[in-house]
């Protein structure tokens, strides 16, 4: 699957770094608010360097494995060098990030005289109005009943650990990548099983990774929410309580729209629950004047920053089948001594082979029957009969002609069967695809048409689609009338979704044309 999912207005505050929250209160100018530069701090550049650090690691790991492959002369050498070229590409990109970042924080450590290691700000305490750390604060010490604050303690104690499985998550993942390249064009032996033993290995330590991230994190994400309502409910915040009503409707939405999208639908609906507790948590942290909590939450980078590390597009982890595609033709001298040699038919348990059925006979016939014709494979059926087949075709049309070819040849009544997903048909037809289905419907897909923004959406429209329509590709065409610039969203699965979003983008811009169009 091709690489590749954007909730309201309002959920666009989920991103609002604090500070920008604090502003829109009454009595400030929010127009000078929202004019103010806002720089990055010192430790959202630790954090931003820790994770171009991960992913520099990542991919010199899955291209230490692509070069050991290539060296080693593994199949599909020229997809394997295409692979390791890209994977270089992106080690050169992240590099030249952390170099550029380095200089950064160097010339921030000189003027300001410090350096702060990200460790030390998350757990150092502070005075004032409590910790960097928005649970341990009396805040919710005070508010919440003693188990339900241990537990809220407890959940945001578990939360490093889904942050570690998701990343073993993701660097199996990588690996597996790398593998399927050599084994879509690995030969049928030895190589290509081995190959394959390890792609099914990952695979097993994924689905039981993913059990235990849905396991952990579903945990997390109950108690957070529950705790937040709780205190909040308690406070009269009833604003916050309606915005997140509202934000938690439209991620039921978003989590509709994942299903079967993705590789691992519990990465996907970490990064979109994940979204929505950072943003509560930091209009919480403002709400009730934690500043120092305020501003540590503003300073991490969200989870869908790079929503391709959580949003994984599906890979083909099945075994392969090395269909023995082979035309039947009359050969010399012939190929088999006695009906002995000829081979047990080949029946594979996914796609279509098509063979050509020369007779079926009650018992086992001499090799000469079958007039040097090659190759050639036989089975006894269930009936007992003894059935000979000639050739193996990927459709019923080489079938038919190879068929009509061998009743010119002499043969009395050589006829096309099959075996679809390893079940025998007799009879197949020309109607038949490849693997053995026949196309009942496609499903219905929208997606969502700007039109009227010029050459570039405004940064509030993009902000809207970022969040509410997160993992969707932004691409952008013309209108085939006027050639003016038209922005495409989507496609969708749930046309409510698509709706959701043109009457976000329309409350924050209202002069676009924005309509919904169904996917052919």
């Amino acid at each position: 699957m091709k690489r590749r999912t954007v909730l309201i207005y309002l959920f666009l505050l989920l991103l609002l770094p604090a500070a920008t929250l604090r502003a829109q209160k009454p009595g400030r100018n929010r127009r000078e608010a929202a004019e103010q530069p806002v720089l990055p701090s010192y430790d959202s550049l630790v954090v931003q360097r820790g994770t171009l650090a991960a992913r520099e690691a990542r991919i010199e790991k899955r291209l230490d494995e692509a070069r050991q492959l290539f060296t080693a002369d593994a199949p599909g050498r020229d997809a394997l060098g295409a692979n390791i070229v890209e994977l270089e590409r992106q080690l050169f990109e992240v590099r030249e990030e952390l170099e550029s970042l380095a200089a950064t924080m160097t010339d921030m450590e000189r003027e300001q005289g410090f350096s702060l290691p990200l460790v030390q700000q998350e757990t150092n305490e502070t005075t004032g109005n409590g910790n960097r750390m928005l649970v341990r604060n009396r805040y919710f010490s005070d508010n919440l009943p003693v188990a339900d604050y241990r537990q809220l303690l407890g959940a945001q104690e578990k939360e490093v650990r889904v942050a570690e499985l998701l990343a073993a998550l993701r660097e199996n993942y990588g690996r597996m990548t790398v593998l399927l390249t050599a084994y879509q064009t690995a030969q049928k032996g030895p190589q290509a099983d081995s190959i394959y033993s390890g792609i099914r290995t990952l695979a097993a330590e994924n689905d039981e990774l993913t059990g235990i991230i849905g396991d952990v994190w579903s945990e997390i994400f109950d108690t957070k929410v529950y705790a937040y309502n709780y205190v909040l409910d308690k406070n009269g915040e009833n604003d916050l309580l309606a915005l997140q009503e509202k934000q938690m409707n439209d991620l039921l939405l978003l989590e509709a729209e994942i299903e079967g999208e993705y590789m691992y639908e519990e990465a996907a609906r970490y990064a979109l629950q994940k979204l929505l507790v950072s943003g509560y948590e930091t209009r919480i942290a403002d709400r009730a004047g934690l500043k120092e909590a305020a501003d540590s939450l503003n300073s991490l980078t969200p989870p869908t920053d790079r929503i391709e590390d959580y949003f994984l597009p599906v890979l083909d982890t099945r075994e392969r089948m090395f269909y023995d595609f082979a035309d039947a033709q009359i050969v010399r001298p012939a190929r088999y001594k006695g009906i002995g040699e000829v081979p047990q038919v080949e029946i594979f348990p996914r796609g279509s082979m098509y063979r050509i059925l020369l007779g079926a006979y009650s018992r086992a016939q001499p090799v000469s029957v079958f007039r040097n014709v090659y190759p050639l494979s036989q089975e006894v059926k269930a009936d007992r009969k003894h059935y000979y087949y000639a050739g193996g075709y990927a459709t019923y049309a080489e079938a038919e002609a190879a068929a009509a070819r061998l009743k010119r040849q002499g043969f009395r009544n050589p006829r096309v069967v099959a075996w679809h997903n390893g079940r025998y048909d007799d009879a197949p037809g020309a109607e038949r695809t490849q693997t053995g289905t026949v196309d009942n419907g496609t499903r219905i897909r929208y997606r969502v048409e700007i039109g009227g923004a010029g050459e570039n959406l405004s940064r509030v429209v993009r902000d809207v689609i970022a969040t509410r329509a997160a993992g969707k590709e932004l691409s952008r065409t013309s209108e085939p009338a006027t050639g003016a610039p038209l922005f495409v969203v989507g496609s969708f699965n749930n046309k409510a979704l698509a709706e959701s979003l043109v009457n976000d983008i329309g409350t924050v811009e209202p002069g676009l044309t924005l309509r919904i169009v169904t996917v052919p």
